[in-house]
Formats: C-alpha cells, structure tokens, sequence
C-alpha cells in the first residue's frame, strides 16, 4: 500500500518498454540468456571465500512487488487490470512478464509473496508454463516469503484465522512447487503483533520477519543506534524468538531506494550512466549500512504492483549490479568499507548472512503506529465495524464446518474451498483493517457471504445425513443476527413442528441460552429429543432498532442443556396456539416503584451469579456485583468529532479530498511525510481523521454524551432471561442476563451516525468508568493469544511525548481488554475487532463505529462513509456520491468481573464461546438420531481445537491444532501445563499415524528444528536446540504436552470406526 506518484514515462523507458513487450512473445525455449555472474550471494556469505568480509558491503538486491489482494480495486479487478480510471494495476502481466524476464539472466531473483495471486495464475497456465514455472522455483529464482494466501493485517485479526490463510498458502507452495518459506514478509500492515512474531513467525518455520512500518519515533531513535535490525522475542514466545528487520533501506517503507524506482520515473540504467548511477546507489547503500549491525544490507527493489515491466526493471538491475562488482570506487564514498559487492538476493538469503552478530532483544510490540505527530493509525482498528463482524463470524463458521465435514463418510471434493479461500482473502491489510475503497468492501462482502452459503448448504446436508435426516433440507439461517430466518418464522406462522440442531463446535461441552426467531405469540414446547426432557423457554418481543425488513416480530428463547463437545442435540419446537406468553415490558418507573429487591437508589436484577445494580433515578447501571466483589460501574454513550481540514483548518476541502482523481496527489503527499516531515515533532498538520487514522477535532477533546430517554427505559423480566432497554439518540441498548453466566452481555445498535447537523465526522464511544484504581495501565489481546500491557502515554521503546492523548492512547482489541487492581478486575470482551483504551483510571472505552467525511489523505482516496443505498459509480461514470442514510450496526460486549489482579484468566473464561457460539440448524423433518459427538468425552477446560480438518492431498489425512489457552501465571490452576490423550479424545477413530508439525503444516517440526537459524542476543547466550518439548514420534500419542499459550499442530492418519 505504498503510496506513489503518476508514473512519467521518458523516451528511454518507453523504449525498453517496447522491446519488452516483444520479448514477451518469444517462447521461454529460445530467449537469449545473458551470461551468469559468479555466485556472489555465497562468497559473500561464506567468510573463508570472502577474505576480510567485515570491511566489505554486501548489498542484497532482492526484487519484489507488494500486490495487494484488494484495495483501491476489488480482487478481480486487480488481476485482469480492470477499472483502469482508479488506478493502473494488472497482477497477469506483474507475474507474465516474470516467467518471461527472469530465465534470460540466470542470476536473476524474484520474491514473491501474495499466493492468493500465484494459486490464481498458476491455474491459467498452460501444462508446459507450469513446468517452466516450477523450473524457476526449483532453481531459486523464483522465492516466497510470508508464503500466505495474503498479507494479513495484524491489528484487527484473529490468531486462527492469520493461521489460516497462511495454511493456504503454505500447501499451495508445498503441493506445487515443494517450496517452504523460511522468512515472514509484513512490509505494509500498519503496526506489528507480538502474535506475529511468535506464534505466525517462529512458530510457523520462519527464521526472519521483515516488514515496513514502526512509529516515526522509534524508527529514528533505531537509525540513530544501529538498531534496525535485532531478535523478538514476544509474549509468551516459546520458540526462542525471531530475526527482524525493516525493509526500504530503513526508511518506514518498502520500495526501491530514492531515484531507483524504475517504473515511476526514475532514470533507468544503461551503458550510458552506468558509473553515475552506481555511485548514486553506493552513496545510498553506505548510509543504510550505517544503521545496523555487520556487513550486509537488504535493498529493497520494488513496490505496489511493481514489475508489470519487468524487463525495465531487471536490464537496469543486470547493468547496475555489474557496475557495483567492476567500479573501483573513491573509498572517502564508501568509508568505512573498503570494497563493495552487489548481488541478486532472497530475505531468506540475507537473513542467514545475519546469523554472526550479537542482537538486542525486543519483547513488546510495534503499535500503535504513527508517522507524524497527528497521524496515529488507530482508526482502523474500527473501521468497517460490519464487515469486521462478518469476517469473524465467517472464520469461526469455517472451523465449524471443517470439524462437520471430517465426518462426511460421502467426501469426495471440499465443498469449503470457496468460505477458505473468502476468509483468507478478507484478512489482506486492507481487507478486514476496513481500509478499501467502498467497492471493495462490498466485493469483500460478497465474497464470504457467497463462501458461507456454499459451506451452509453443505453442513447442512452433511449433519442431515449423520442424523438420520427425514428428507427435509436442513437450513441455517445466516442473517439471524437480523432476527431473520424465513424456515423458523413460516413454520411458526404455518404452526409446523420445528426441529432444531444445535452444534458445539468447541472442545468442551457447554450449556447456553439459544435464540430462535419466531413469527406467532404463543407458548411454546421445546423438547430436548436425546433427554426427552422439555426445556425451559421465553419470549420477547423484536423491538427491531434497526428497522430489519421483514424482521421477525418475536425471538423464543430456550435453554439448550448440555450440549456435547464437538457434537449436537436435536430439539423440537411445537407451538400452542391458545395462549399468548410473550414476556411484557414494564417501565422503568413503574419497576423501580413496584420491586421489592431495590435497596437504596439501586434496583437490582440477579441471574444467581451476577447482579446488575440500576441506578432508580437513571434507569442506568450504576454497579455490578458477584458473590466476591461489588464494582461501581456505570457506563457512557458518546462521540469524538472527527478532525476535518475543510472544517477545523485550511487544507484539503471535504469534496475534493473524497474524489479518486486526486489520488496521485495524496500519494504524493503520503511520500512527503516519509521523507523531509517524518522526524518533525513542530511541524503543523491538517491530518484529518479518516478510514486509517483517528483523529479528533480537538487533541484532548471531551466525549460528547449522548442522553437516554429515561421514559423509554423498559424491563422485561423472565425466569429465564432478563432485559434492560435503553435509548439514546441513535443508540439502543439491551443490558441482558442469563440464568448461571458469569457475564453480563451488553447488545447495542448504532447508527445512523449523525452529520447533517454540523457536517462533521463522528466516532461512536461505549466508555465504560468503574471503582477498579488501575492508575494508567490496562490490558489488550494481541489477536486473541497474549495479553499485552499498555500504560498510557508511555512506551517501552523510547522517551514519549504523547501529542495526541486520545487517538495515541488507543491499541487494537480483538477480543478482549481489561483493567485491575489488587480488589477486583474489570474485562470487556469483544466480538469483532475494535479500538480501545484506558484514558482514566477505572475507565474503559471502545470505538464501535465510525464515519468521516473527510479523506486521510492515506492513499485510499475517500472519506469512510457507509451508506445504505450504496454510492454511484467512480470517476468519468459518476462522482462516487454515497446514497441513503448511513450505515447501522450492531454487536455485542460482555463484562466480566473478577477478583484484584484476575484479570486475564476472567477474559480468557468467555473468549473461545465468544469466539464460537452455539450453531443452530432447522429442518420441518424428524431425525432418527437425537445427538452425537466427534469425539469422546471433552478437552480440558484450558485447552481449545483450534482445527480438526481434512488434508486434501493425502487419504484419511487430518491436521489437528491444539492450543492452550491461558499465559504463565494467569490462573493457579489453568496456567500449568496440561496434557492430551488424542487416542482417547478420538476414540471413534483409529489412528495409525501422529507427525508433529510447524504452525501450518508445511514441515516436520524435528527436521525444522534442525535447520533453523540460531541467533544470539544481549540477554543470552547463542540459542541451541528448542526447550520446547517436542512429540514426534508415535509412541507419544496418549502424552502430548501443551504449555501456557502454545499452539501444537499435528498431522494425524487416522480412520473412522463404525
């Protein structure tokens, strides 16, 4: 996502350009090739051929393009080149003129990243281009890094699904091409996870992770030490930690040095000037070398969709690297070296080169990020709330599906490759962070809802079958979340007995309250088929905040009993068509008069585990309470006004910021303050808030509050759940308990957000302020794993000086946050990923929704505002007006409370059901069987299934993950290391064979171990082999050890037993 300029074309490229295009016609077979180079990358590696190594510059050239999956044009869009009024991008010709360019100089190297892309064309190649392909992989001409079916962005994803997109891609390269990939590549996301580093890196066979972006501040403060490179060693890091590095020569980017992008401008080298412009890359290569440890550099060659003339690209770098290893230069030029040697390189190449050195330790993480004073990226972290959403809902549906279709006796073909592929392509940095053009969100919603009807249907089908369906198709109802479900509304209108799957897709049996949407005010039977016990139920009105179409106008609550792990129940529903039983709401005021159990000013509703203390004169909650601890809490809607130059300050106008024909000059912008205004701390900004930054109007700006509607406070109190309704101007909330939870859920619907009034952007605020003193540190999840400690206005790294105390205070949350003191602890989970804080002790705050009207100038080319009539078409077809009301959303929290210092083993209690809710499926068809379960008995209490799925390629092949769930010293007990039977957990099956593997499958985890780069640090002495246990052999089956935090993969042969 690098921002750039138009290109210009002068006549010299226009002439290389020329000859490229012909060459791309002459047939691999009789392309003249240029004469090989000695094998420099080794002598220069390799001391005892090198001589003196310390005083010579090694420069790794390592060619590459960032091909983003989605951004400014949808995925299709990107890879034929369509939509060429946005922006001029093909990733066909980026890869075509690949296969063509590289085999006419063998030592010519390319690094690939994006396999979303590869996988794509690959497939549209002809038997002998594939051939020719895999050739160039074979001969190391063609290399991977990362290796993932994309990019992920590592603020707003969840660990399991940054596990799986990059499984994709790492079978894909071990399928096709035996390739594993040994260096990690995040050059663009917008802040690095200590998860990224530990468990997505070393955890996942990489010895390297190389990315762009660090704070402007830590990057200089690191230019100026040497330090910009060392090991991370992250979180609960079992694995020794990993080599990392910044890419673009250091400089807070990913590109080709200054006056060395070929394809944008810059001059190209020929016979002509090929002195000049190597001493011009010397001079730039000497200043990187002063900003690290040893000998060898990695120079970056290559940006965003770069290559797609690769024959520029390269006859440019042939004769430049030829210069570098001929030119004897001043040695005043390239003091304090003595010689200079340049050469075609990999980042797995370059990092076994940096294996001699003694590195400095990090152990916290890189966020949040910012590149200027006002120009904090913690936006995204919010951005897109409903497509945040649906990706969350989307990865947990596809674990589920994976475990359904382990036991599809029938498989021949996965029916899930398109929810896979779907989820994968939506973790892209610009896909779930919300940081794409409008299209392109709708395209990415498209995706998974098209991926997650294929896997419905199919689940569907698959359960029926194991249960002994009737006939009647089995049906999940994805937009239930709308209270929609056309089979449960007709067959309670129709008065049809109803039947009801309920499946448990985790690892431990669970009982919860099940929500089913119904069409007719009646009583209603439910019938748990296995136990043949009736189950208790309610219902309550839909009060339809959102105004769903359709919606129905009823919800049956049920208890569901225990439902198995990895297994279902089979209900009935039958209606009694004679007596209205819909739960009736009662005025606050009303309530507060006519309930016994107030005390005080407080109302009290208790679920036997927590109560909800209600303010009697605010109808507010003003505390919570379980059998341990009373926590005053009390909880506040609200906004920041987003900053917009066009209304706070002179700069950009809101209308002429929001077109994408300007475009090149925000990109040009973008290059600017990576450049000469990067270290500034004075310099004046009119940075507006916008799809990647938050920004308020006013740096400390107080919260505007929104007021409830006390008269329209409503209670509904059942027996079995009981609701609290409150209204706010464009916020309704519902304050539910459930009998036994050791939760209180908060539902909220928000929106439109209002701009008519003022013109002005909003940012949506749930602030949650308690009794808990936690002064100024809180707690964050890094991607579901670690719990990160943050203290505000201050970081690990450097000295700060906080200049934008909200928006500079907020870090990712992906499931949950948390504040303690030695008394009690306070934890909101999360079920998408959004921004949070602390801003005040006792105090916590989530961002559920944004929209600005103002662009943040950030490269994506318009406001962040969703509407619900969609827009008109982009530039010369239209003015890309957004049309209707905006967007409304909704979602939930749920608050926890614990004892002092409890805080992360009280979060880490409702992540997973969090995570993985109970799953519900109908059919109007009998079933001969009332439950099942995959496996025997459950997991322990601290262990999750994070996969249970079939390896495609191999007969009776499953991979297995298992993950334990709470970090070192979280919990007396659930902290200790724990043990696994997975011959008596899969007792339905016969296992044959048990292989420990890395992360994502791709490589034995022994024979990894022992080729794994060792790296020495300040903190110790040079690693030897792993402390991690490892249970290769099949001996171990019935013992397979997990310590706190690890994740464990397992490639198992195993049959189903009838």
């Amino acid at each position: 996502m690098t921002k750039r300029t138009a290109p210009m074309r002068s006549f010299r490229q226009f002439m290389f350009q020329s000859v490229a295009l012909a060459l791309m016609f002459i047939p691999f077979d009789y392309a003249t090739t240029i004469t090989p180079a000695p094998n420099i990358e080794k002598n220069a590696i390799n001391k005892d051929k090198g001589g003196d190594n310390e005083n010579i510059l090694n420069i790794h050239l390592v060619p590459h393009t960032h091909d983003d999956v989605g951004w400014l044009k949808t995925y299709d869009q990107y890879y034929y080149g369509h939509n060429n009024t946005i922006t001029r991008s093909e990733v066909k010709i980026v890869l075509q003129t690949l296969l063509y360019s590289l085999p006419l100089n063998p030592d010519r190297k390319f690094t690939y990243v994006e396999m979303a892309w590869l996988h794509r064309f690959y497939n549209d190649l002809s038997p002998h281009e594939q051939e020719k392909m895999k050739k160039l992989v074979s001969s190391g001409q063609l290399s991977f890094a990362n290796g993932g079916y994309v990019m992920h962005d590592e603020a707003t994803t969840h660990f399991i699904a940054m596990i799986d997109q990059t499984t994709l891609g790492h079978t894909f390269l071990k399928e096709v091409f035996e390739f594993v990939p040994r260096s990690g590549w995040q050059i663009d996301p917008f802040g690095h996870s200590a998860t990224q580093a530990s468990l997505l890196s070393r955890r996942a066979g990489f010895d390297s992770l190389y990315f762009g972006r660090i704070d402007y501040r830590d990057q200089k403060l690191r230019i100026d030490s040497r330090e910009c490179e060392g090991v991370w060693k992250a979180g609960s890091d079992l694995y020794g930690g990993v080599f990392w590095g910044l890419t673009g020569s250091y400089d807070g980017n990913y590109g080709s040095p200054t006056g060395f992008d070929f394809e944008n401008g810059d001059e190209p080298v020929d016979e002509t000037n090929a002195v000049q412009r190597a001493e011009e890359f010397v001079r730039l290569a000497v200043e990187q070398g002063k900003r690290t440890k040893g000998n060898h550099v990695m120079t970056t060659m290559g940006s965003d969709f770069q290559y797609e003339n690769a024959f520029l690209n390269f006859a440019s770098l042939d004769i430049l690297i030829a210069t570098l290893q001929s030119h004897t230069f001043d040695p005043d030029m390239i003091h304090p070296y003595t010689s200079i040697r340049a050469f075609y390189s990999t980042p797995d190449i370059y990092t076994k080169s940096k294996a001699d050195q003694v590195w400095t330790e990090k152990s916290d993480d890189f966020f949040p990020y910012a590149d200027c004073p006002t120009c904090y990226w913690t936006g995204y972290f919010t951005s897109r709330p409903g497509l945040k959403r649906m990706e969350r809902f989307s990865s947990a549906f596809l674990q589920m599906s994976r475990q359904i279709e382990s036991i599809d006796f029938k498989y021949q073909n996965t029916k899930l490759r398109s929810l896979d592929e779907a989820s994968a392509i939506v973790q892209h940095h610009d896909g779930v962070s919300g940081t794409s053009k409008q299209h392109v969100a709708y395209d990415y919603a498209k995706l998974l809802s098209e991926g997650l009807h294929d896997a419905k249907d199919y689940v569907g089908d698959v359960l029926a079958e194991v249960l002994g369906g009737g006939g009647d198709k089995l049906e999940y109802c994805l937009n239930k979340n709308e209270t929609l479900c056309d089979i449960t509304q007709t067959a309670t209108a129709a008065n049809k007995t109803l039947y009801v799957v309920v499946y448990n897709a985790l690892g431990q049996g669970r009982q919860d309250v099940v929500s089913v949407p119904v069409s007719a005010d009646a009583t209603y039977q439910i019938t748990n088929l296995h136990t043949k016990t009736a189950m208790k139920s309610e219902l309550f009105p839909n009060k339809n905040p959102s105004k769903i179409k359709g919606a129905a106008p009823f919800v049956l609550y049920f208890d569901s009993g225990e439902v198995p792990a990895l297994g279902a129940v089979v209900y009935s529903i039958e209606r009694d068509n004679t007596k209205s039983a819909v739960v009736e709401p009662v005025s606050f005021d009303k309530y507060a008069r006519d309930n016994l159990r107030g005390t005080g000013n407080d109302i009290i509703l208790h679920n036997g585990v927590m109560k909800i203390h209600l303010d009697r004169n605010t109808g507010l909650m003003s505390a919570i309470s379980d059998k341990d601890n009373t926590i005053s809490l009390k909880q506040k809607w609200g906004y920041y006004t987003s900053f917009d130059a066009s209304v706070h300050g002179a700069g950009l106008t809101q209308e002429t910021s929001s077109m994408p024909q300007q475009q090149h000059v925000l990109q040009s912008r973008r290059q600017l303050k990576h450049t000469s205004n990067r270290f500034s701390s004075t310099t004046p900004s009119k940075q507006n808030s916008g799809a990647y930054i938050f920004r308020p109007s006013e740096p400390s700006q107080v919260m505007s509050l929104l007021t409830p509607k006390k008269n329209n406070i409503l209670i509904y109190k059942g027996d079995l759940v009981t609701e609290v309704h409150t209204q706010y101007s464009f916020v309704n909330q519902i304050t539910r308990t459930m009998p036994g939870k050791k939760h209180i859920d908060i539902e909220y619907t928000v929106g439109p957000l209002p701009i008519d009034g003022d013109g002005v952007g909003k940012e949506a605020v749930l602030h949650y302020q308690s009794s808990v003193k936690n002064n100024d540190l809180f707690y964050t999840d890094s991607n579901g794993r670690d719990f990160m400690k943050r203290r505000r206005n201050y970081r690990p790294t450097w000295k700060h000086n906080e200049t934008e105390p909200i928006a500079g205070n907020y870090y990712p949350v992906n499931t949950a946050i948390y504040i303690e003191d030695s008394h009690a602890s306070l934890g909101i989970l999360t079920d998408r990923s959004q921004g949070g804080s602390s801003l005040s002790s006792g105090s916590i705050e989530l961002m559920v929704h944004r929209r600005t009207l103002g662009d943040d100038s950030e490269g994506v080319g318009e406001p962040l505002n969703e509407t619900d009539g969609g827009m008109t078409p982009y530039p010369p077809y239209g003015d890309a007006t957004r049309v209707g009301e905006g967007i409304i959303i909704s979602g939930r929290h749920k608050i926890a409370i614990g004892q002092g210092n409890d805080g992360a083993a009280m979060c880490r209690q409702g992540m997973d059901a969090m995570f993985s809710p109970l799953y519900s499926f109908y059919s109007l068809s009998p079933f001969s069987k009332s439950s099942f379960s995959i496996i025997k008995g459950k997991l322990p209490n601290n262990v999750m299934l994070v996969t249970f799925k079939r390896v495609y390629s191999k007969e009776n092949t499953f991979l297995i993950r298992l993950a334990h769930q709470y970090g070192t010293n979280e919990h007396s007990e659930l902290s200790k290391p724990v043990i696994v039977n997975m011959v008596s957990m899969f007792e339905p099956f016969r296992i044959t064979s048990v292989i420990e593997k890395t992360l994502t499958g791709n490589q034995d985890l022994k024979e990894w171990e022992k080729s794994r780069v060792k790296w020495e640090t300040s903190n110790s002495d040079k690693e030897g082999a792993s402390d991690v246990h490892l249970s290769n052999s099949n001996e171990n089956w019935s013992q397979i050890e997990l310590n706190p935090l690890d994740v464990r993969t397992f490639e198992v042969v195993m049959s189903y037993m009838e």
